[in-house]
């Protein structure tokens, strides 16, 4: 019974319980009186001594063999039991401090002591196997030398609390002084080339200028009469200066990427026109080579997204122009589409495929690295520093997007890139009926190249309209034929000018000759274009496309198809004004004008002012009307207000501009852009930086004086000359009433008409408040700044200055950026106060036309 209960004991002595497995084993024995058992117990806790002694024995040794020390902590009386070769380490003499764990404590540096308490306290409570950290210790010099410290407790007491703990010392000093040269040197070397980064990138401009100078004068001295051997001295000095132009942006583009600073912007643009544009500017080039140059924009890619177009538009020009360097024959694609979307953003996906001299596998990960080609040879071949694509892959890491490459040898390569943008929430896409305008239309497609062929396939059925595609002369003709003898002769032809006889403009000479049955389209290459334009126009063709075609321009080339139908001899006037005799009679400087205006009072206000000038007006009610509008008919002038729903002013004139642009693409003749004058409440010189921004061309204040809105338009018709300048806000006289009627019949000048207005506004008055009480009740941020911004106009119109700071405030208080629901409310009640206070008096002046 003895020696089992001796083997279970010495089993819980062997498998951890330590000295404190032996305090209870040895208090048991003495307490059962067994004198035998007690001496075993007292034997074996000699022998641990005796082990003791021994291990720090070779402890010393271990520490003068490996830089080491191996230490046991007593917890319980605070003394260092063996291992005190520690002290030598640190350059003391065993008797030069005492060996006792606060003493140790003593020379650990203060920060450090803060970790190892915090280090042991967490080891101790959750039992890991050990814990470690990097600390310093202060040697005998003075100097701090730096150990990694490793420990772990090697015993507890009966209540679990730690007894003795193993303490491992190695000194790290050697390697913390390397790690520190290493990274001194690291940071000298980061901060100068930083700093050649910075210089390069500050030095940008300066290197630019001089050769866009150079360029710049060459140009014109290449359009000045020279004989054969200058012209070409000066086109080799221009194409010299424009390939070291390259070498020096790529250079720079990459440095100030590398030194940090090149940043990527949020704003509002146009997918459909940044791509198309990116992509335009490289045109020549490939119909130069006789290269297919198609963009393929899919349906599901928005209008308007948010995001950095500059840096777009860079990475597109790189990959197209890249493709296009290494494509001798066949063509190149670009595919836009959305591979990933969320409520937060999406993610646009563009493939630039092309039937080139394809890279090798082995080579097409390190050709997106700076200074790398394909092969050492293409440097010689086709020119460049190697530096493109390694500006495209930071510029696509900037967008938060990943750029890849898949190509076979000799077949060609599709460069893939990604970047993440957001659907911008402020612009209303335009209300598109052309599916319902085109439904039911037909076209016939003639064209030799397949993949242009599929793309205005796509195009046109996404417009409605039911599409034939064919790829040589005689199908076209026999369908033609056929189309015309059933009589149902297709809708629109579009024919490839580029295309050998008997297609492409021999084609269009047969159709002239056949009777036009058809509403005609040519595709035209940038490389032909000139001298096929002379030729359109003697043949009777109005309408062309110019390649690559995009959505837009199709569109307009539809709807202005309809109008002309393909001939010259038809105007593009588009929907007529009904103006009557006396009315015509009086305008003598009348313009046609657009009107686009959301509330009932300012428009009646500008219609009336308008009219009584002879100038021919229709009204749109927001900016999508506008556009629409726009596209149907013919104006001289927009007066466009800022602030609408369903399409503010700024999104409806960039819409407008971008369609203006897309008309001149499509027709022959020249093509003025319309005059745009802003109207809005605000006359700060942001705003009037944003409607210069946004193409507009002139700029008046609400409340609307005739005598500002008059010289508008003036300057519209060409009678006066003069810039943008921002009107001054009207000076307020204080009055009881809280209006200063007198001062808004001396801006309108007709007391009936200000009467007028009155009785509208009081006709509304109480759905204007309640409008914003219901978006200030549904926090409803857009629709609470739209309709503060609506009652600061109104009221201002009678010069109630108390109810338009009110509807300021609100206005203002939504716009900050840290939004105050609390100070809108109050304004609001303030606002309703003194809308309350000034009804009475506005009332009196509908009813008796006298001004106080």
């Amino acid at each position: 019974m003895k020696s089992r209960l001796l083997q279970r004991q010495l089993q819980e002595l062997f498998g951890g319980e330590g000295e404190a497995g032996f305090q209870q084993l040895l208090e048991r024995a003495r307490a059962q009186g067994s004198a035998d058992l007690a001496q075993v117990v007292e034997k074996l806790i000699e022998r641990v001594d005796a082990s003791y002694a021994a291990y720090a024995g070779l402890s010393n040794w271990t520490s003068v063999l490996s830089g080491d020390a191996l230490v046991d902590w007593n917890l319980r009386s605070g003394s260092v039991d063996s291992g005190r070769q520690w002290k030598e380490m640190l350059g003391y003499a065993q008797v030069d401090i005492d060996d006792t764990i606060v003493q140790w404590q003593r020379l650990l540096h203060p920060e450090d002591l803060r970790l190892l308490q915090s280090r042991m306290a967490v080891h101790i409570a959750n039992r890991d196997r050990w814990f470690e950290l990097e600390c310093r210790l202060r040697a005998k010099d003075a100097t701090w030398r730096w150990f990694m410290v490793r420990g772990a407790v090697a015993a507890r007491d009966a209540g679990g609390e730690p007894a003795r703990m193993l303490v491992l010392q190695r000194d790290i000093s050697q390697i913390k002084a390397a790690e520190a040269d290493l990274i001194a040197a690291k940071e000298s070397a980061e901060s100068a080339n930083k700093a050649r980064g910075a210089f390069l990138a500050n030095m940008s401009h300066e290197v630019r200028t001089p050769m866009n100078g150079i360029i710049g004068m060459t140009e014109l001295a290449l359009d000045t009469e020279l004989d054969a051997e200058q012209r070409h001295y000066l086109k080799t000095v221009k194409s010299s200066a424009e390939s070291l132009l390259t070498i020096v942006n790529d250079i720079l583009d990459f440095s100030k990427i590398e030194a940090g600073r090149m940043e990527v912007e949020a704003v509002s643009f146009l997918v459909h026109d940044v791509v198309l544009e990116a992509v335009r500017v490289l045109a020549v080039n490939a119909h130069r080579k006789g290269l297919e140059l198609v963009v393929d924009i899919r349906p599901e890619v928005p209008g308007r997204m948010v995001g950095d177009p500059t840096r777009l538009r860079q990475v597109l020009i790189n990959l197209v122009g890249n493709a296009i360097k290494f494509t001798e024959a066949g063509e190149v694609v670009v595919t836009v589409a959305i591979s990933r979307a969320d409520v937060r953003e999406s993610e646009l996906h563009v493939a630039v495929r092309d039937t080139g001299i394809g890279v090798p596998r082995e080579k097409q990960q390190s050709i997106f690295d700076a200074f790398s080609q394909a092969d050492v040879s293409t440097t010689r071949r086709f020119g460049g520093t190697g530096l493109g694509l390694a500006i495209c892959a930071k510029l696509v890491q900037l967008m938060e997007g990943k750029i890849w490459l898949e190509s076979v040898e000799g077949q060609g390569s599709v460069f893939h890139f990604t970047v993440c943008l957001r659907v911008d929430p402020g612009s209303a896409l335009v209300a598109q009926a052309a599916q319902a305008t085109y439904r039911g239309r037909r076209a016939l497609i003639i064209e030799d190249s397949p993949v242009a062929g599929h793309c205005m396939l796509a195009m046109l059925e996404g417009f409605g309209v039911q599409a034939s595609l064919v790829a040589d002369a005689a199908q076209a003709v026999a369908a033609m034929d056929n189309s015309r003898r059933m009589e149902f002769p297709f809708d629109y032809l579009f024919v490839d000018a580029a295309m050998a006889p008997p297609a492409g403009m021999a084609l269009v000479e047969s159709w002239r000759q056949a009777g036009q049955r058809e509403r005609l389209m040519v595709m035209l290459t940038t490389e032909n274009q000139r001298q096929d334009l002379g030729r359109l126009r003697e043949l009777g063709v109005t309408v062309h496309l110019v390649k690559p075609v995009g959505a837009g321009d199709l569109e307009v080339a539809l709807g202005l198809a309809e109008v002309s139908g393909g001939g010259a001899s038809a105007t593009l006037e588009l929907d007529a004004f009904e103006v009557d005799e006396v009315a015509q009679a009086s305008a003598v400087r009348g313009l046609r004008v657009l009107l686009v205006e959301d509330n009932p009072v300012n428009q009646e206000l500008a219609l009336r002012l308008l009219e009584r000038r002879g100038h021919q007006v229709k009204v749109a009610n927001n900016g999508a009307e506008a556009v629409d509008m726009f596209d149907r008919g013919s104006f001289e002038v927009i007066l466009m207000d800022m602030q609408m729903p369903v399409m503010g002013g700024i999104e409806a004139t960039e819409a407008i501009r971008s369609h203006e642009m897309r008309r001149s693409w499509v027709v022959s003749h020249e093509m003025k852009p319309i005059y745009i004058i802003a109207m809005t409440a605000n006359v700060m010189e942001s705003d009037r930086e944003r409607c210069l921004a946004a193409g507009m061309n002139d700029y008046v204040a609400k409340p609307l004086r005739p005598e500002d809105l008059f010289d508008a338009l003036a300057r519209a018709s060409g009678d006066e000359s003069g810039a943008i300048s921002l009107v001054a806000p009207v000076a307020v006289r204080t009055h009881a009433s809280g209006l200063d009627l007198k001062a808004a019949l001396d801006n309108l000048g007709d007391v009936d008409l200000l009467a007028t207005m009155a009785e509208m506004l009081l006709g509304e008055w109480q759905s204007h408040l309640d409008n914003l009480k219901r978006s200030l009740d549904a926090r409803d941020i857009v629709a609470v700044r739209m309709h503060s911004h609506t009652l600061k106009s109104l009221v201002a119109m009678f010069h109630a200055e108390g109810a338009r700071r009110h509807a300021l405030a609100i206005e203002h208080a939504v716009m900050a950026e840290e939004l105050d629901w609390l100070a809108c409310t109050t304004a609001f009640q303030a606002l309703a106060l003194e809308m309350e206070r000034i009804r009475p008096h506005l009332q009196t002046f509908v009813e008796t036309r006298l001004i106080p």
